[in-house]
């Protein structure tokens, strides 16, 4: 395809395409089979309809090499104009012309490559004038497309790739729940406008994308014959049934094979943790109701078409809301059998990098970056890990719709991304589990598919990445461990007041952009059954007398521990006790709100500021001697340490995540990192105690993202990477981390798997240090034969 570039953006364009290869170094193809699922999105209105051959021809010359090898499901989802339109207007004849918007609410596609550079003064200028540039594309329209050419381009896809050795290519169709389609109402709203539900929440600031679709609301009667309801929609059948009818005809007359439920389907409000009705579901009947209309859903779009396959989208926020703010229990709609695919839409670039967007500078939700969408996946993984559904990381490229452009202008944290996302584990008591595939959003942005180069370095990387993790024997360091009881408590006594601090995903996320090596999930009932140098456990409370005398004993034999909750109603008084910790009389309540704290812990972390803001509810709690207090809210200990008696447990009374938009993350946080980087000091010394990988000193000044594991071959593995922004605003983007290396790995020496450097150890310091969004994988070397010098 001819690359439509508008002077004088020409010259830079391919100036930069040639100094991303040179900065990613391409390697050679990866040759052997992939045990692994592989689906690739796209907008229809890329294809031709006048031109479906050559148009389906020029798609397989350029993705071909994706797919080849894969040895698992291999797919392409259309996305044929967002709404449920084309599907519920679907009349049963082929001859119909598809309703589709006119794709006026497309951001203008500029050249964007590289990292913008210096203070974040200079980088806010340097983002106006990349938007004052030309644009590079036009604004794409759809053709005025058929259900039968749709037909004909399904089948075009499939017989193509058999031709080229792709046998068994599925072909899929991708809505969201919203009524308009990037500002264009779809007509199918208009005419049935009680489909949807207007989502009475919103925080300051916050995303409003007006009305969802209702899986439980009903229709009111409408006599135009459909293809799935010849008789139309009778008074009072369920969104939830229409939908399925209308799917389940639409997919055998156009071949499709597979459904992806996309934004705001079972989950209504997206990209930030809340729910239709407030931050959490106010009440056990709403969270039922929830549930049941989702799994409804799931089970009837399946019904309908037992054959294709049914996918589904997280929200791009928190795992543990799903439940507790959306009220949709993804454990049991995974369990009732329906659900074929989960897919963690992990867009951290389009979140988190700056200046990637015309209209804000710190994008939308730094709170969705990268470190962010690694514990989403993490907490989604261990509710999903003992049921069948397949779970995927998604893997960003640029946009169809949107400005942003992450392959291009942060292709070193992209490369991160695919390989943590691909590492993020389970641990059972079978062994541990990763992802099954990989979902690619987009291949196109405009008329302009990703290129030749891009598309072997998505997939040189995806392949080895999940090629790797098939080999993972161990995973190290921290393990975030999911309470399902405390969860399923919550859910059957709640209030709008009803939180304790459960959102262990964000807390990780945040801990993580300092060097702690997390990287593995588990429930509290397999925790017993499997090792880690560290369990962090989502509030330990109304626990089962078994697994609560579990973790007693774990306390009491020295296991190392860190138990996250809210000081009052979130850790079991007997567990807190036994770390040292208690709540004093007479307990308090009240809301979130910024208060002060204070570091009491100098000497734990470097650059820790003395005193700080954070968002907390009021809380009064007492330690024990035994206990040391690392930092204290408005008098009261928020983090405590206790390693007497052969005790290593830490208790942590974490910060309310505050969600906002175009502000930088310090300011979303309180006005400073310092209790997540405390937060981080404390798991450092836990597994320093344990001989275990840590960091050899925190440093609030020094974020990077660290993750290690061993393959089943006894070679080491170390994921770096400097991913943070929004935290310091000088020009000085370079970040260094020292880690201090096991002396049981035997290693001595490492290797960039991406360049050939070479790392020393020193006494078993491994010093890493990384440029601007740069990042590095390194494999432990054989120690040479004679004195071990790693001691």
């Amino acid at each position: 395809m001819v690359l439509q570039i508008k002077p004088p953006a020409a010259k830079a364009f391919l100036l930069g395409l040639c100094c991303f290869s040179a900065q990613i170094g391409w390697a050679s193809p990866f040759k052997d089979p992939v045990a692994t699922d592989r689906w690739l999105e796209i907008d229809l209105y890329w294809f031709k309809q006048g031109e479906i051959t050559p148009s389906v021809q020029q798609f397989w010359d350029r993705f071909q090499p994706l797919f080849a090898g894969v040895q698992g499901d291999r797919g392409v989802i259309l996305n044929i104009g967002w709404t449920v339109g084309p599907v519920m207007e679907w009349s049963g004849n082929l001859d119909q012309r598809i309703s589709l918007p006119t794709g006026k609410g497309q951001s203008r596609w500029v050249e964007q490559i590289g990292q913008l550079t210096g203070s974040t003064e200079e980088r806010q200028r340097q983002a106006k004038a990349r938007f004052a540039k030309t644009v590079i594309l036009d604004r794409r329209s759809y053709d005025p497309w058929t259900y039968a050419d749709v037909k004909l381009l399904t089948a075009a896809l499939k017989a193509e790739a058999a031709r080229r050795d792709l046998g068994g290519v599925k072909i899929g169709l991708m809505n969201y729940a919203w009524n308009h389609a990037y500002g264009e109402e779809s007509a199918w709203s208009k005419r049935h406008p009680e489909a949807y539900t207007k989502v009475a929440f919103s925080r300051p600031n916050s995303f409003d994308f007006g009305p969802y679709l209702d899986p439980g609301a009903r229709l009111h009667a409408d006599p135009v014959r459909l293809g799935g309801l010849p008789d139309g929609i009778k008074e009072g059948l369920t969104v939830s049934s229409a939908y399925a009818a209308q799917w389940g005809s639409l997919s055998q007359a156009l071949g499709l094979d597979a459904i992806m439920l996309r934004d705001s389907f079972g989950m209504p409000v997206p990209y930030q943790r809340g729910g239709p009705w407030g931050v959490v579901a106010p009440t056990p009947g709403i969270i039922s109701k929830a549930t049941t209309d989702a799994a409804t859903l799931v089970r009837e779009v399946k019904l309908a078409n037992p054959a294709a396959l049914v996918m589904m989208y997280s929200n791009a926020s928190s795992a543990v809301s799903d439940w507790r703010a959306n009220g949709m229990d993804l454990s049991t709609i995974a369990k009732q059998g329906y659900l074929d695919i989960w897919v963690d839409q992990t867009w951290a670039g389009a979140w988190n990098e700056v200046g990637l967007r015309e209209e804000t500078f710190w994008n939308y939700g730094p709170t969705n970056g990268w470190t962010y969408q690694l514990g989403f996946m993490l907490v989604h993984a261990a509710i999903l890990a003992d049921t069948k559904v397949r779970h995927y990381p998604l893997v960003e490229t640029f946009d169809s719709w949107e400005g942003w452009d992450v392959i291009h202008t942060a292709p070193e944290k992209l490369r991160w991304a695919i390989w943590a996302y691909a590492h993020a584990a389970v641990k059972t008591p079978q062994g541990v589990k990763v992802p099954a595939g990989s979902y690619i959003s987009w291949a196109n942005q405009g008329d302009r598919l990703l290129d030749e180069r891009d598309v072997q370095f998505l997939s040189d990387n995806i392949n080895a990445a999940v090629s790797d993790a098939s080999r993972i024997a161990e995973v190290v360091g921290p393990t975030l461990v999911y309470n399902r009881e405390a969860m399923q408590w919550q859910a059957d006594h709640a209030t709008p007041e009803g939180d304790i601090a459960e959102w262990i995903d964000e807390q990780m996320a945040s801990v993580a952009k300092w060097p702690v090596p997390i990287l593995s999930a588990t429930t509290l009932e397999w925790m017993p059954q499997v090792q880690s140098d560290l369990f962090i456990v989502q509030t330990p409370i109304h626990l089962a007398p078994e697994r609560l005398g579990q973790l007693a004993d774990a306390i009491k034999r020295g296991q190392p521990l860190a138990l996250w909750g809210r000081a009052r109603g979130g850790i079991d008084p007997a567990l807190a006790q036994l770390a040292g910790l208690h709540e004093a009389d007479p307990p308090t309540q009240g809301p979130v709100s910024k208060r002060r704290a204070a570091t009491q812990a100098p000497d734990l972390v470097l650059n820790a500021p003395p005193t700080f803001e954070a968002f907390y509810h009021p809380a009064r709690s007492l330690a024990s001697a035994e206990a040391r207090v690392l930092y204290t809210v408005e008098g009261s200990p928020a983090l405590t340490l206790n390693q007497t008696a052969g005790k290593q447990v830490s208790v942590w009374n974490p910060p309310d995540l505050q969600y906002g938009q175009d502000m930088p993350l310090a300011q979303i946080w309180g006005n400073t990192g310092a209790p997540y980087a405390l937060a981080a000091g404390a798991l450092s010394e836990l597994l320093k105690a344990n001989s275990a990988l840590h960091a050899a000193s925190i440093d609030v000044q020094q974020t990077m993202s660290i993750s290690a594991w061993r393959n089943k071959d006894g070679s080491w593995r170390i994921l770096a990477a400097n991913l943070e922004e929004g935290l310091r605003h000088d020009a000085d983007h370079s970040r260094q981390a020292t880690l201090m290396i096991p002396p049981s790995w035997q290693t001595t020496t490492w290797r960039d798997v991406w360049t050939g450097r070479t790392y020393p150890t020193q006494n078993g310091a491994l010093r890493i240090e990384l440029t601007q969004a740069a990042s590095v994988l390194l494999e432990s070397l054989p120690a040479p034969e004679g004195p071990a010098l790693n001691r």
